[in-house]
């Protein structure tokens, strides 16, 4: 099993309630198989107009996030900061947690982007 992004733009508030926010669920392992999927996915929400402001991905259907899963979500957070977005890990699995943890990547990915 493999993650897969939701197909479509994702969420968007309505016109004039806040920053244009699109949500990408992760459902499955996130993986060798499938983390160039879930990059070129964010990649396609990011070039979108108006600009996202924050790209929130919902992890709660998440299952197994391997040393690829990490490093995709790493490359997502360098596109979403050279995008000039914010990323939000929504709703996150506890093993996700805890790989953050332990490689030392949580203050980077759940880290607000300075202003």
């Amino acid at each position: 099993m493999s993650a897969r992004p939701a197909p479509g733009p994702g969420a968007e508030p309505a016109p004039g309630s806040g920053p244009r926010t699109v949500t990408v669920p992760v459902e499955g392992e996130l993986d060798h198989e499938s983390c160039e999927e879930l990059v070129r996915a964010v990649t396609v929400r990011l070039a979108a107009r108006p600009p996202v402001e924050v790209l929130r991905l919902d992890c709660a259907g998440m299952s197994l996030c391997d040393s690829m899963g990490l490093s995709a979500l790493l490359q997502i957070r360098r596109d979403v900061d050279a995008a000039g977005g914010r990323l939000r890990l929504d709703r996150r699995p506890a093993h996700l947690d805890r790989l953050l943890r332990l490689t030392g990547t949580a203050g980077y990915l759940l880290a607000d982007r300075p202003d």
